[in-house]
């Protein structure tokens, strides 16, 4: 919720918001990720992380992911984790134009 809170966004604003308490297996296995599409009632997504673990759990799941180089990882590490893009920030996926 304060990750939700500091984008001045509440958990209203999301199909469906998880966390580890969720899933029986942690990234980067891609149960969180399975449970989240579950509960947003749909059949495909793309995942922003900004780990190598996000990235390799989007693939695990078959989503393409977007890495944000928020979490210490090198542009080079996301790209190796499979991230079809990767920015510096949240800021430039929503002043971009993208597609997955």
């Amino acid at each position: 919720d304060a990750a939700i809170g500091s984008l001045g966004l509440d958990a209203d604003d999301f199909a469906a918001v998880t966390s580890s308490e969720d899933a029986e297996e942690s990234k980067p296995q891609p149960d969180i990720l399975g449970v989240a599409l579950e509960r947003a009632g749909g059949r495909r997504a793309v995942v922003v992380g900004d780990s190598v673990w996000d990235i390799e759990s989007a693939g695990r799941l078959g989503a393409d992911a977007v890495a944000v180089r928020t979490g210490g990882f090198s542009a080079a590490e996301l790209n190796q984790a499979g991230a079809a893009l990767v920015v510096d920030d949240v800021a430039a996926l929503v002043d971009g134009e993208w597609r997955p």
